[in-house]
């Protein structure tokens, strides 16, 4: 483990834990492989282009930062602050965001393949246009006032997550996954008058 150290972008090392380090801003894209970063600094808020591989972030704060036309395949968030964060046009791949705060997160124009958001805040997320491949999966996580709108939800399961209202384009609902309770609030943004009486 590499810890307490600043460093350069061109030092991150494949294999290699880096904790409590800051990492200065960097003049190019670079792909990243195979690394984990904990409690971590990047001195850079923009990302564009940038592949990363394997990766593993554990409370980082991210908040903001753009990281548009990225990929990141088999990578892991988890606590962390990723509030407003521009992930458009990305390709996500067997990839998870785990007990993190994601609300304002844009994924607009982007592709996502076998992706589990669980324990998360997506609370006016922006997922338009969105190429599910797979499996989309939300598990506890909050969605309200989240936008779907002409992104097909065939393969998207918000069963076990909630949400008071959500946007989405009617005519791409046909194979999205929900619970009973979740029936309410989607047949109300269509229109229908529900009456208990």
């Amino acid at each position: 483990m590499i810890e307490n150290r600043k460093l350069s972008f061109d030092e991150i090392e494949p294999g290699e834990h880096y904790k409590n380090c800051i990492f200065l801003a960097s003049p190019i894209s670079k792909r990243i492989n195979d690394a984990t970063f904990e409690k971590c600094e990047f001195e850079q808020t923009e990302f564009q282009g940038s592949e990363w591989l394997d990766c593993d972030f554990i409370h980082m704060s991210f908040s903001n930062y753009i990281f548009s036309k990225s990929i990141f395949y088999r990578c892991m968030f988890e606590k962390c602050q990723l509030i407003g964060v521009a992930f458009i046009e990305n390709k996500w791949k067997a990839s998870q965001v785990v007990d993190s705060r994601a609300d304002y997160v844009n994924f607009t124009g982007s592709t996502l393949e076998s992706i589990i958001f669980k324990e998360i805040s997506l609370k006016e997320a922006f997922f338009q246009e969105v190429k599910v491949n797979k499996k989309l999966i939300f598990d506890k996580a909050d969605l309200s006032g989240a936008d779907f709108l002409h992104t097909k939800l065939a393969g998207v399961d918000f069963s076990k997550s909630t949400f008071d209202s959500l946007r989405f384009s009617p005519d791409h609902v046909m194979g999205v996954k929900i619970n009973p309770l979740q029936a309410v609030p989607l047949l109300n943004f269509l229109g229908v008058d529900i009456s208990d009486s």
